[in-house]
């Protein structure tokens, strides 16, 4: 079930824009130019994240090649860690039956499986927190007299160090912390070893800043102060600006179908501190706590609370259906209604693939188990496992409409791996090639090419009025202030997605694109029979 949730029709949508293509296009020009300290795209360094993501993602390519799939494996392996790694924990605190349902309350949460199947730097990080918290949890469970090793979970928060940053570092100890507080344990914290797991974290992770630092000094400053402290602390620094309450009211939609039942649980473990429920709280509340702090917030940000809150909903899933007791009437009505929302917009999404995309009008038959669902439980409200299941079920019928369903609409609304087929077929790699005001970053990935990006008309069009054979990917609203509307008789529009982007193709004359194709043989070394 996890397996299907997480890696079905994983390349069928292609990379979306822009953070996507744009962290899988660093990845391949990485590899591409053998630069392994200081990502770069277009050429350009990149200051926004460290590396070990980007070393991943383009092994990745490397391995498999240059396709959608290929860029999510890291993902995919990251969310894969989290919930082996939280069931594992959930295991040692409440027994098989709770980590059971802990996995597959994790790989049916559809926020967790969207992210576990995008190319985001976000996943690593919850994957290296929940191990090195759960390796924690599971240290807290041990009794008194257990000397188990602690190192990996320093060694998982020196890969959240390298995947995002010194935040790693501080939820780690946060947690460590307050679980100690919440133990009554200070001890514990000796019993960590900090000064042992601070010497590894910087053996594992101290190598790559220092080296990043040597070769560009300015890279590991812009990381550290823009891109950690910047948007931590300052207000107005970046976008996303939030009040801080912010994840109270997010946390209950990024986490259905399983916010349904979190309240209920939450008022269970209250009722029974156990050490597993006192970590589980701890967890939770550092991570929510801290991020609630931050200037800037995303919902991404806090997805490393995920494991324990869904760890303690398992947990009471598994009690109701172990003592086999009704679930309280809230709870069925509630659940009753997220089946019927699950149909409503597996629905809703079958009309708008056949709107988007006529040829694939065979994909909404897969709004057909949503539907079925949604009247089979209504059937059989009274049942606590009937719930549980058919909760899992909704889940599971969202997540095949839409990445098998919907990726063709998807695909034709925005996907430019058609412009980049163009571009490698009509566009010589010596000519230019242009974006404005579109990010073109799945452009670059699938064509193989560098693109100029341009921030005015007129830097972005001096190739194509020149008559040389460019090529300039915008949109269709941009097409007159860039001087394209009417279109001179020397260009033409041969790409256009639903979304509105376009590409507008330059000409020359043939004795000029002979000359130009023979100036880029002599500087790539390229013999004329190697042409296409």
């Amino acid at each position: 079930m996890v397996l299907f949730a997480l890696g079905a029709w994983l390349g069928r949508v292609d990379l979306l824009t822009p953070d996507e293509a744009r962290h899988a296009e660093i990845a391949r020009e990485m590899f591409l130019e053998g630069n392994w300290l200081v990502p770069r795209i277009y050429g350009e360094p990149y200051y926004d994240k460290p590396a070990l993501f980007y070393w991943l993602t383009g092994s990745s390519l490397w391995l498999f090649g240059p396709t959608a799939w290929a860029a999510r494996l890291p993902s995919v392996a990251g969310a894969l860690f989290s919930i082996v790694m939280t069931s594992w924990w959930v295991r040692s605190a409440w027994g098989l039956g709770a980590a059971r349902w802990t996995t597959m309350l994790m790989g049916t949460t559809l926020f967790f499986v969207a992210v576990g199947r995008y190319v985001v730097i976000d996943m690593l990080l919850t994957a290296s927190l929940t191990g090195a918290l759960s390796w924690l949890g599971v240290v807290l469970n041990d009794p008194i007299g257990k000397r188990r090793p602690v190192w990996p979970m320093y060694a998982c928060t020196a890969i959240g160090a390298l995947a995002k940053g010194p935040v790693a570092l501080v939820v780690v100890a946060g947690v460590a912390v307050v679980a100690a507080a919440f133990e009554r344990r200070p001890a514990l914290l000796l019993r960590l070893h900090p000064f042992r797991g601070a010497l590894l974290i910087a053996a594992l992770a101290g190598p790559w800043y220092a080296a990043a630092y040597a070769t560009d000094p300015l890279y590991i400053e812009t990381f550290l102060w823009q891109h950690n402290f910047a948007r931590y602390a300052l207000p107005g620094a970046l976008a996303h600006q939030e009040p801080w309450y912010f994840y109270f009211l997010a946390l209950p939609i990024v986490l259905l179908p399983w916010s349904i039942l979190l309240p209920a649980a939450l008022a269970a473990a209250w009722k029974s501190p156990t050490a597993g429920v006192r970590h589980a709280l701890a967890w939770a509340t550092v991570v929510v706590g801290f991020f609630s702090f931050s200037q800037t917030k995303i919902p991404t940000y806090v997805l490393s609370a995920f494991p324990p809150l869904l760890a303690l909903t398992a947990v009471y899933v598994d009690d109701v259906l172990t003592r086999r007791v009704e679930m309280p009437r809230a709870m069925e009505f509630a659940t009753v209604g997220w089946t019927v929302l699950a149909a409503a917009i597996a629905v809703a999404g079958a009309v708008w693939i056949v709107i988007e995309s006529p040829a694939s009008w065979t994909r909404p038959v897969l709004a057909a188990p949503a539907i079925a669902i949604a009247v089979w439980t209504y059937r059989h409200a009274r049942d606590s496992a009937a719930l549980a299941a058919a909760i899992v079920g909704s889940s599971l019928a969202l997540i095949a409409m839409v990445y098998g369903g919907a990726a063709d609409a998807v695909n034709a609304r925005e996907s430019q791996r058609d412009a980049a087929r163009i571009v490698l077929d009509l566009v010589p790699p010596w000519s230019a090639l242009t974006s404005y005001r579109v990010a073109p970053h799945a452009l670059a990935f699938y064509a193989g090419r560098y693109i100029r990006r341009a921030d005015d008309p007129e830097s972005a069009v001096p190739e194509l009025f020149a008559g040389s054979d460019a090529a300039l990917l915008t949109r269709a609203k941009f097409l007159q202030e860039l001087g394209l509307d009417p279109m001179p008789s020397w260009m033409k529009l041969v790409w256009t997605a639903g979304d509105g982007q376009v590409l507008v193709l330059g000409g020359r004359p043939a004795e000029e694109f002979a000359a130009g194709q023979a100036r880029w043989r002599r500087r790539e070394g390229v013999e004329p029979s190697a042409d296409r």
